[in-house]
């Protein structure tokens, strides 16, 4: 490596960046026009790079706006499988998931721009969520590893991770549409706690 070429750590910071800096001109623009009104040519013009470096990052532009991020799934999935023993999968998946969540009460603008985008798209919404807290799959499979049970074949960590994802998308709706005035994470607990009142697994 000549003096010239940026260290390894130069050049993930500026891939980083890049990245960051497609998802959010993507979100701005799907939050403004309206996202079947965006192209993927419209936002690396925005940004100055070329299309080809967008698909470098995203394999299209939904995922520009609901994976912003990576790793979800593995870091969910670890937290998922090292929480104390004493925990139930219910309480592991909340602890998991709201460690990987925690982050949205300081990025509230981005989030509400999110929010949005996904009201004038719904169909978006699921695929979303699931990618906040980790891969929908990679969640089932989590549990029923912990469970000790099989991922396609056993009902309970399908429903485990269902529910676990709707928890947190009543708790975003509610956060956004009562103007923040409760926190997001005391949301989610209180979204978790009304389904182990009814999941004691």
């Amino acid at each position: 490596m000549s003096a010239d070429d940026p260290s390894p750590g130069l050049r993930e910071r500026k891939k980083r960046a890049t990245r960051d800096a497609l998802a959010g001109m993507a979100l701005r623009m799907a939050a403004d026009h309206g996202i079947e009104n965006v192209t993927v040519e419209a936002v690396t013009d925005a940004v100055g790079v070329s299309v080809r470096t967008f698909f470098n990052y995203f394999p299209c532009l939904e995922d520009a706006i609901i994976r912003p991020g990576r790793h979800h799934a593995e870091r969910t999935r670890r937290a998922v499988l090292n929480a104390p023993e004493h925990l139930t999968a219910l309480e592991a998946l909340s602890e998991a998931l709201a460690q990987e969540l925690a982050p949205i009460e300081e990025g509230h603008e981005r989030w509400a721009l999110q929010m949005k985008v996904l009201r004038s798209s719904p169909s978006l919404l699921p695929a979303f969520l699931a990618a906040q807290g980790a891969d929908e799959r990679a969640l089932v499979a989590a549990v029923a590893e912990r469970l000790g049970q099989d991922p396609e074949t056993d009902l309970c960590p399908r429903l485990l991770a269902h529910a676990a994802i709707a928890a947190v998308r009543a708790a975003a709706e509610v956060w956004v549409a009562s103007g923040r005035t409760r926190t997001f994470q005391s949301l989610c607990r209180d979204a978790f706690a009304s389904l182990a009142a009814g999941l004691a697994v």
